[in-house]
């Protein structure tokens, strides 16, 4: 085989020969797994154990774990913060520096109500969006005061770490949170984890009592290699599920890509955010079928004045004008960013928007060949502020569960629905779904009395989170995580649904759960944390195998193949899912009000302009038999 001068092999000079030896090795590597030796085994049971207790603990310190433990704060009450990585830095938000503030002196509040329902297919959750538009400015004026809008981005970790600070929240961070605790009335009072950056023989097992949990761990991702997958795998909904909550939101897929030559450099990939960072004006041309939520539809509609409804915002025939003077001026200027003086993050005189290089320093020849666009480089990332721990109304409380909250985009909240609508709803989100979730745990907690966790609880949880640890021979966590990317990463299984292809690889993640995880082996703290990550990647693999299944129809990022079409009679609804008291994953749907239903004197392609492939055909076999 020839090589390039990088030592790459171009595909295009791979012989046939060669292209079946390099297939072999890889279906090798991933059907003929072999048992290996656990050299780093060693009993954990006389490992180092810190204990703590407080009145809240808080796990995971991006926007939504921020803004709820300073608000717990506020209330009086003793605050730890947990995290996987470090403050405010280590989620899959990579949009994080966005922000979408509503300002009610600037837009309409139907029209952003109408554009989001209509975007999100009408299975988002308008309460939270009333919550948005009431709250969201307040996180803008809160965040400003705390500096975030004079930092680049990725300082905004120092932010956060001296606000909460400041407030006197506990920090203890580098530990990875395997499960709940439970007191005897069935209430969650606080969380097990370990340290993983300790040499094999020091990790330390991390317990921690509290009156009331608050989740803010993010989504996750099947940790493929293109940007902008982090590190998160879904830890906040297998413990939530694991304890008995409910889970919604699975079916819907982010859909985002990457470029092949720099698929997991973050700030190369979004360097045109740098200029354009900001805006937003709910605006684009006439006609639904435009997101109506993107910077480019916002340049279009100041240059022809026109909005998604066919007339300015601000009201008037379309072409009058309407859209505010230097919002059109924007579009006008070379100097977009700095054009725009309207309400919003480019409002302020003295705000630096010159984000800068990235810590790598600049492309080489100053210019970088991001090379083609790739899809799936968020395979198993959900809908942002769609996925994740149900909550029956709007305080943020697990349904059927006490002591346990959830924010972020640990939050299965639909405020996005079926497909995200545009940039900054998740960030604000999440920071407006943090303050509620910290004021009504504290509200909660004010009465109670410490929580009281059995020591068997507490040693069963230990128990089973050291198990790969002391596991003499099972299976590597990294061959497991390789075959659940090869199972659910394909475009046919993870966007383009059918019902036998789902079952066939449900089949695969069922036997990889019942047969592999119990004897995934572990030689060091970091290889401990990779373990239990594969575990909860899988489990949310079955979730969303199992969503996908079961909601027969298709909307906004969930397409099936074999329903091609939108129903709104029977699947006008949220798909929850349990753990039954089985061991099996229970399924059910969570109806929705009449009103959020699309307009039944519209035409169907007026409520759905977006088509799917056959979907015409198939509903008018369905019309005509």
């Amino acid at each position: 085989m020839t090589q390039t001068p990088t030592g790459r092999t171009p595909f295009s000079t791979l012989s046939r020969r060669d292209v079946l030896a390099i297939g072999a090795l890889g279906a090798t590597a991933l059907a003929a797994p072999v048992a290996i030796r656990n050299l780093g085994t060693r009993p954990m049971g006389q490992s180092v154990k810190e204990r703590y207790d407080t009145d809240i603990l808080v796990i995971g310190s991006g926007f939504a774990g921020t803004f709820a433990a300073v608000e717990a704060r506020k209330q009086g009450h003793r605050v730890l913060m947990l995290d996987k990585g470090s403050v405010g830095w280590s989620g899959l938000s990579p949009w994080a520096s966005d922000s979408r503030p509503f300002d009610p002196s600037i837009y309409d509040r139907d029209e952003w109500m109408e554009n989001l329902s209509t975007n999100c297919e009408y299975v988002n959750d308008r309460g939270w969006f009333d919550i948005f538009m009431d709250e969201s400015l307040d996180i803008f004026e809160t965040l400003d005061s705390w500096g975030v809008h004079r930092c680049k981005p990725f300082e905004r970790s120092r932010v956060f770490r001296r606000v909460l600070r400041q407030a006197g929240v506990e920090i203890v961070e580098r530990v990875m949170v395997s499960s709940l605790l439970k007191d005897s009335a069935d209430r969650i009072g606080g969380a097990v984890g370990f340290t993983f950056d300790d040499s094999s023989e020091d990790c330390r097992a991390i317990t921690v009592t509290a009156k009331a949990t608050i989740l803010c761990t993010g989504a996750g991702a099947y940790k493929s290699p293109g940007f902008p997958n982090w590190g998160q795998t879904f830890d906040g909904d297998a413990m939530a599920y694991e304890a008995g909550a409910a889970i919604t939101g699975k079916e819907f897929h982010d859909t985002h890509g990457t470029f092949s030559n720099i698929s997991a450099a973050s700030y190369e990939n979004w360097s045109w955010a740098q200029e354009v960072t900001g805006a937003f004006i709910m605006v684009g041309p006439p006609g639904r079928e435009s997101g109506g939520l993107t910077i480019e539809s916002a340049l279009r509609a100041a240059e022809t004045g026109v909005s998604r409804r066919g007339g300015p915002p601000g009201g008037g025939a379309p072409g009058e004008g309407g859209l505010p003077p230097e919002f059109a001026a924007m579009a006008k200027s070379a100097e977009i960013n700095q054009s725009y003086k309207g309400k919003g993050f480019l409002a302020r005189e003295d705000l630096i928007l010159d984000f800068g290089l990235p810590p790598e320093g600049p492309p080489p020849q100053g210019k970088l060949d991001k090379g083609y666009s790739v899809g799936g480089s968020t395979a198993g990332m959900g809908v942002h502020k769609s996925e994740g721990v149900f909550s029956a109304d709007h305080s943020c409380k697990a349904d059927g569960l006490d002591g346990l909250y959830v924010a972020g985009d640990a939050l299965g909240s639909m405020l996005c629905g079926a497909s995200y609508p545009g940039r900054g709803f998740s960030s604000y989100g999440s920071a407006i779904q943090g303050r509620r979730a910290g004021q009504f745990a504290g509200e909660a907690v004010a009465a109670m009395e410490p929580a009281e966790i059995a020591q068997s609880e507490i040693d069963t949880r230990i128990a089973a989170m050291w198990a790969p640890r002391e596991r003499a021979q099972g299976y590597s966590p990294d061959w497991a995580t390789q075959v659940l990317q090869a199972t659910m990463t394909p475009f046919h299984i993870l966007y383009v649904k059918e019902e036998r292809r789902l079952a066939g690889a449900l089949s695969s993640i069922e036997y990889l759960r019942k047969h592999i995880v119990p004897m995934l082996v572990a030689s060091s703290g970091h290889e401990l944390r990779l373990a239990h990550e594969a575990a909860n990647m899988l489990l949310n693999a079955e979730m969303k195998l199992r969503a996908g299944l079961y909601r027969t129809e298709s909307r906004g990022t969930h397409y099936r193949e074999d329903y091609p079409a939108r129903n709104d009679d029977d699947w006008h609804c949220w798909v929850l899912m349990r753990k039954s008291a089985e061991g099996g994953m229970e399924m059910s749907k969570h109806a929705l009000p009449e009103a959020w239903k699309p307009d039944t004197a519209a035409s169907y392609r007026d409520n759905y302009p977006r088509s799917y492939p056959g979907e015409d055909s198939y509903r008018a076999a369905r019309h005509t038999g």
